[in-house]
């Protein structure tokens, strides 16, 4: 038996003994009732002071077995037994959603934990546990940041690792999945680790998204890290395609692959279906932009990048060329040019403003590092800028390395002292 095999053995035993663990995707002899598979387990997410996001699978069948649409009865419960249940009610799992529900379980209270499941005659989910978030008196939380998650690149042993090593709430900035076909990014040990991505080729449609999200969500580690902990999660590039930008992406190639604002509608579809998220604005699902109160401690901010607002990437060999310099950098320097736009950003201010916790978290995807010099400064010191030839952009440029020093002493010297601008 190769390695692979004997995994997916000791995954299939491991995911029996927890569904009969758990009371889950089991029927009793007899009755009228079809049986209900759950097959990706349960999952929790965006959890707020009184409420959270609980989501399932559910049909009769496999993922591409015909089933109508499926009642469930969910059950949020202070044990595991759910001898004390607190909120309850019916969801659909149906055809137009790829057979996912999703309901947003409220009157809970703030800062407990909680046992969650879904229920269809005598068919019965694995357990999930989730949490609220805290309203006061929290003096700390521990979060397991997540992303990049490339399936045939490796196991996702970091996910069940967070769920031993305590983590109370998941964080993912996004690459939830990607995107290439079987030959594509990372996939060089696919075979041999049996984490072949399916379907085989590169995902444009919803039915390519939806079986995607399936393959992963069928992952031991991941399925465990979701019935443990609600996550809060955004999506980056590969959610879409490589490098995506509001109107276009890398690897896209318009009109060969269909037209990009289908391709982001069908992958946001599918993010959508398969995310414990809440929803913001159902007309726009790129509008995933939305914060999380922990107490008085920290506000978890979480950005969208992508799709609402970024302009495309400038390329540094386009700033180099002599024939391209010019008009890059015109594009490069503009002051309309776009990441988070202007919406999203009034948004932000607003929200870090009314905040009266201690930190400001931003969740989001592009990396960021301390810069020892503010733009100012660099910008006057660029000798091809021909306003630093003036007198006024020389008495600007020295303006602005003199204010640089001067923050830089105080904040040596009397850190207590330094004003908002510097």
């Amino acid at each position: 038996m190769t390695y692979h095999r004997r995994r997916d053995f000791i995954i299939k035993l491991a995911s029996a003994s927890a569904a009969i663990a758990a009371g889950g995707a089991l029927s009793a002899c007899g009755g009228s009732n079809p049986d209900i598979r759950f097959d990706y387990g349960v999952a929790s997410g965006d959890p707020l002071h009184d409420r959270v996001i609980l989501w399932t699978h559910a049909k009769e069948g496999d993922l591409n077995a015909a089933s109508p649409n499926v009642t469930l009865d969910w059950e949020v419960a202070n044990d595991a037994g759910f001898t004390s249940i607190v909120a309850f009610g019916k969801v659909t799992a149906s055809q137009s959603t790829g057979f996912t529900a999703k309901v947003d379980a409220t009157g809970l209270s703030a800062g407990k934990g909680y046992f969650y499941r879904f229920r269809s005659g005598n068919s019965v989910s694995a357990v999930g546990q989730t949490r609220t978030l805290p309203a006061a008196g929290v003096t700390d939380v521990k979060l397991a940041v997540f992303s990049c998650a490339n399936y045939p690149a490796g196991y996702f042993h970091a996910y069940s690792e967070a769920v031993k090593a305590g983590a109370q709430y998941a964080i993912h900035l996004g690459d939830y999945i990607y995107e290439y076909p079987a030959n594509g990014y990372a996939s060089g040990d696919a075979v041999k680790l049996g984490r072949v991505v399916q379907p085989a080729t590169e995902c444009l449609k919803l039915d390519d998204y939806r079986q995607r999200y399936a393959q992963y969500r069928s992952d031991p580690d991941l399925k465990q890290l979701h019935a443990s902990l609600p996550m809060i999660a955004v999506y980056d590039d590969h959610e879409v395609a490589n490098d995506s930008f509001k109107d276009g992406a890398e690897n896209h190639t318009e009109g060969a692959e269909g037209k990009f604002v289908d391709r982001v509608g069908a992958a946001l579809q599918a993010y959508h279906e398969w995310l414990p998220i809440r929803t913001p604005d159902l007309s726009n699902l790129r509008k995933i932009y939305r914060s999380f109160d922990f107490g008085q401690l920290l506000s978890l901010h979480m950005l969208e990048t992508r799709l609402l607002a970024r302009d495309k990437a400038i390329e540094v060999t386009d700033l180099l060329n002599p024939a391209t310099a010019a008009a890059t950098t015109a594009a490069f320097t503009s002051p309309t040019r776009q990441m988070l736009g202007a919406e999203q950003l009034a948004w932000l201010g607003a929200g870090m403003k009314a905040s009266g916790a201690t930190w400001q978290v931003l969740g989001q995807q592009v990396l960021m590092g301390r810069m020892e010099f503010p733009a100012s400064v660099l910008v006057s010191l660029d000798p091809t800028n021909p306003v630093n030839a003036t007198p006024a952009g020389q008495a600007a440029g020295q303006k602005a390395i003199s204010d640089y020093l001067t923050a830089k002493g105080t904040a040596a010297q009397a850190p207590a002292l330094l004003t908002q601008t510097q």
